[in-house]
């Protein structure tokens, strides 16, 4: 190690020349360091170089005795974690952009009443026991058990009715907004 480095890590005033004898030291350390958390020899390279860029701009500006290696294992340290929040923040961004896209990809109607114009075509097309169950279900909001009272039905033949027909209605109109007709129902229907 170069002398104008003390063995605790310290540089001493001046030591200019002493900083390319640190790099070579610590360097490889460093790298393993930062590969460590990244698991990306690449991003570990450049944690490394900024960190001894980082070093370069404030050297002078160090206390005398300040401990230059863990200035640059807390420098690589904190790059590796800041890099671990962008991509969380870059995968929540991801995450909210992946479902803006799902929702407008299967938005094929351009307003609500297009859509329900759709969903009352798929209503026609529907079985009469099948359509008269959803309706009965969404419009009335009644129960599996009120629904099978009124008609003399079972409550399972009731559930199965509703499950077809939901499933008739999915597989004409994309599932986000099939859902967002069983969820919103009150106010596409009302």
């Amino acid at each position: 190690m170069d002398e104008a480095v003390e063995q605790t890590g310290k540089l001493r005033p001046g030591a200019w020349g002493a900083l390319e004898g640190l790099y070579r030291e610590m360097r490889p350390r460093l790298y393993r360091f930062a590969y460590s958390y990244t698991m990306n020899g690449d991003m570990a390279e450049d944690f490394v170089q900024d960190a001894f860029e980082r070093l370069l701009g404030v050297v002078n500006t160090l206390p005398c005795d300040a401990d230059v290696r863990n200035y640059l294992y807390t420098s690589v340290k904190n790059a590796c974690l800041n890099y671990y929040k962008h991509l969380q923040v870059e995968d929540s961004h991801r995450s909210k952009l992946t479902e803006s896209l799902i929702f407008a990809g299967t938005l094929e109607y351009e307003d609500r009443g297009e859509l329900f114009e759709r969903v009352q075509e798929l209503l026609q097309q529907l079985p009469e026991q099948q359509r008269i169950v959803l309706e009965m279900k969404v419009f009335n909001d009644l129960n599996y058990a009120e629904i099978a009272a009124a008609l003399g039905i079972s409550e399972q033949t009731v559930h199965t009715h509703v499950k077809r027909a939901y499933k008739y209605i999915r597989e004409h109109v994309p599932v986000l907004l099939a859902l967002l007709l069983t969820l919103d129902s009150g106010e596409l229907w009302g």
